[in-house]
């Protein structure tokens, strides 16, 4: 027996846009992955603004700097449960999904 709602989510043909995407990351990657192993790092800092040549750079700690990505996030996730009250299961389960990560996020930061 054949659902064919789940026949044709799971068994189309991709399109040229998904197929380019997955091999520009799939090339990507496999470049990444050598130059990892060659020795070839990246440089690369979430907060800091890091560039070779200039003699000062803005520091800013991984705490700060996540509990200002997550608790803006937290807090919209947590608004929006006012703002828009009504909906069905499946919205009420995505806001409160969004909500308790950013949430678990922040809590994480903060230990």
């Amino acid at each position: 027996m054949k659902i064919q709602v789940l026949e044709n989510m799971m068994f189309n043909e991709p399109s040229i846009w998904v197929t380019a995407t997955t091999a520009a990351t799939f090339i990507s990657t496999v470049y990444l992955c050598f130059a990892e192993i060659t020795g070839n790092h990246l440089q690369y800092s979430k907060f800091t603004n890091y560039k070779p040549s200039a003699k000062q750079a803005i520091k800013l700690s991984s705490k700060t700097g996540m509990l200002i990505l997550y608790t803006p996030a937290f807090l919209a996730g947590a608004v929006s449960f006012v703002v828009f009250p009504g909906g069905d299961l499946r919205f009420f389960l995505l806001r409160f999904a969004v909500t308790f990560h950013f949430f678990k996020r922040d809590l994480e930061v903060r230990k």
